[in-house]
């Protein structure tokens, strides 16, 4: 028996654990939902399922509150898959290895998926405790929210009955969230002219080591990006001696923080000793820049075989184009102590065969700050010649202080712990900007448990805070009467 089933409340943990055995990459969230859907049906449950595979389950309300107002308790099934380098883990046929260090509930080598696992499973926890009171219930679980919040977009208005939505997405204990950032993905692409004559000297050039995280909880940190690091060293280098890029690839998902990158350049034989020079003086650069943020940053290179390549003309303007994209935060809120517009270069891929791809999230509270965003990007994509989209844009969730969940939340915290909870607007998506738009009279709040290293592998989720947030849910649930 797994010594994370043993852990309390053994319910949610149950459903955590079931749910970790099940591959649920994000637009491959087939099995997962299937899973919940005969969860429901062997329960006697109504389940919905709309076209794209979100799921509403119904159950009717206990006792005494049949005439209390429909609740919805909402999160997402699909889960960031990012592993460390040598790690042996195929996220479309293996179970999440997880273990328990002290309070924490961590994976070895890769994403746990308490993000948003953890709220899933409270979410159908709800179901099968005999303790919890609450009138009528929905769960919905959505798909696809890490790869674009593919999962909201698609759904359509009048499928949920609930008034008022509890939204178990959020990683801090001790505060709820009361609005959140929009988000755009942002693209650039172009073929690109390659040489095929292979002459020089080829090295592979590798940037690792740093922490990485979610392109917006963790952004203000000061945590750098692989991608644009290495752009920068690369296109120094390129200002001082002649190289042909090969090929740049870094990072693999638009939301998360990008922790390592590799090129590979050419460059004449009798510049060997300068570029050795540019490279411990880059790694001496980055250990100072990056002191007490990313100090486990690591630069080094290696000889590599030959292949076509760039002109160095054409490989300078891309690294220069690079170095120019927007990475980290962009403005802070005057209004809120908040970032207000941020950008995270989340992948690049340069090679002969697909070109130039890159792909950025741009996250943003205000209107205006989106338009800032996408008319500072689409006027570098036309500067360099290579061609901008943005696309798959979603709301933001403006506040509302009050609301009904967020008072009596409030007070049950209060009452409990003798200080205020936190009442906190998050720079990152979350679903209840789409779901807002498309019901506009839901009343919503979010929080959950604490969870640390999210959209890394060093994410972990706190045991102690996985009990509280529950039974939180569950005091907000028998409140909510009326």
């Amino acid at each position: 028996m797994s010594e994370i089933l043993k852990l309390s409340p053994e319910l949610v943990w149950k459903h955590f654990y079931e749910m970790n055995q099940i591959p649920r990459p994000s637009k491959k969230e087939e099995r997962i939902q299937a899973h919940f859907k005969a969860e429901a049906e062997k329960r006697g449950l109504e389940v919905l399922q709309d076209e794209i595979g979100n799921l509403l389950i119904r159950k009717p309300a206990t006792k005494g509150y049949e005439n209390a107002p429909a609740v919805i308790i909402q999160g997402h099934t699909d889960m960031v898959c990012q592993k460390n380098d040598g790690t042996d883990h195929d996220f479309d046929k293996d179970p999440i290895d997880m273990y328990i260090d002290g309070e924490w509930v961590k994976a070895k080598g890769t994403t746990l998926g308490a993000d948003n696992g953890m709220g899933v499973a409270m979410g159908m926890a709800i179901l099968d405790d005999p303790e919890a009171e609450h009138g009528p219930l929905e769960i919905l679980l959505t798909v696809d929210e890490e790869a674009g919040m593919g999962g909201v977009r698609a759904m359509k208005a009048g499928w949920m009955q609930g008034k008022y939505l509890i939204n178990l997405d959020s990683e801090e204990t001790g505060k709820c969230f009361v609005g959140c950032a929009g988000g755009v993905d942002i693209g650039y692409s172009a073929s690109l002219n390659y040489d095929a004559d292979q002459y020089g000297q080829f090295v592979k050039v590798t940037l690792k080591g740093l922490k990485g995280g979610h392109s917006g909880i963790d952004i203000h940190k000061g945590r750098e990006s692989a991608n644009a690091l290495l752009a920068e060293c690369l296109s120094s280098l390129s200002q001082q001696m002649p190289i042909r890029l090969v090929s740049f690839v870094g990072g693999t998902l638009r939301n998360a923080l990008t922790r390592e990158a590799t090129a590979v350049i050419a460059y004449d034989e009798t510049h060997g000793d300068f570029l050795k020079e540019h490279f411990i003086h880059w790694q001496k650069h980055l250990a100072n820049r990056l002191q007490n943020i990313d100090e486990g940053v690591q630069l080094s290179y290696e000889e590599t075989e030959s292949a076509a390549s760039m002109s160095s003309q054409d490989s300078h303007h891309l690294l220069s184009f690079l170095t120019l994209l927007p990475q980290g935060v962009l403005k802070r809120s005057a209004i809120l102590p908040v970032v207000e517009s941020s950008c995270n270069i989340g992948t690049v891929s340069v090679t002969e065969k697909g070109g130039l791809s890159v792909g950025l999230l741009a996250r943003f509270l205000t209107q205006e700050g989106f338009e800032m965003i996408k008319t500072k990007t689409k006027n570098l994509g036309e500067l360099s010649g290579y061609f901008w989209q943005a696309k798959n844009d979603y709301p933001s969730w403006k506040p509302n202080l009050d609301s009904k969940p967020l008072q009596i939340l409030q007070k049950i915290y209060e009452e409990k712990h003798g200080v205020p909870m936190g009442v906190e607007v998050i720079h990152a998506g979350l679903e209840t900007g789409l779901i807002g738009k498309l019901y506009p009279d839901l009343e919503m709040v979010s929080f959950g448990p604490t969870i640390k290293g999210a959209h890394s592998p060093d994410e972990r989720v706190n045991i102690p805070a996985v009990a509280e947030i529950y039974e939180l849910t569950k005091e907000l649930l028998k409140a909510l009467k009326d």
